[in-house]
């Protein structure tokens, strides 16, 4: 029988135009199968795009959406959780990183510059608390 383990990273990041991208370490001991997913916890997110990378590779879709808030809230700074799911093979034994970046950041390879283009990146300012990082191993 599998069993589940995770881990807590903590980010207590401001993104913004002098700091677009962070990237921090956590360790598996075990050895990780199948699909994983991970808890985000986000302040300000006015823009969609960001992008979240586990050991350098991209996860699919929106990693980071925007947070909806009515037109007449004047305080759209709450914090907000959001679940991603990471793909099998992503997560491996030993040391893990965890890369968040803005939509405008560049990551060498071009990846991950703003392919939303009718809104500048530049204007959206984001906190990142924590990631809860969860996965299944063998039993």
């Amino acid at each position: 029988m599998a069993r589940s383990d995770f881990a807590w990273v903590n980010f207590d990041q401001d993104f913004n135009s002098s700091n677009e991208i962070v990237t921090r370490t956590f360790a598996i001991e075990g050895h990780p199968t199948g699909t994983g997913y991970l808890l985000i916890q986000v302040q300000d997110v006015e823009l969609p795009g960001h992008r979240i990378l586990i050991n350098d590779q991209d996860l699919p879709d929106f990693d980071i959406p925007s947070h909806p808030h009515p037109p007449d809230d004047t305080d759209f700074r709450q914090w907000v959780t959001w679940m991603d799911r990471i793909p099998p093979s992503f997560l491996r034994q030993g040391q893990n990183s965890i890369t968040i970046g803005r939509r405008s950041a560049n990551f060498g390879s071009g990846r991950f510059r703003d392919r939303l283009t009718s809104v500048p990146a530049s204007k959206d300012f984001f906190r990142v608390a924590n990631v809860a990082i969860h996965w299944r191993e063998p039993g």
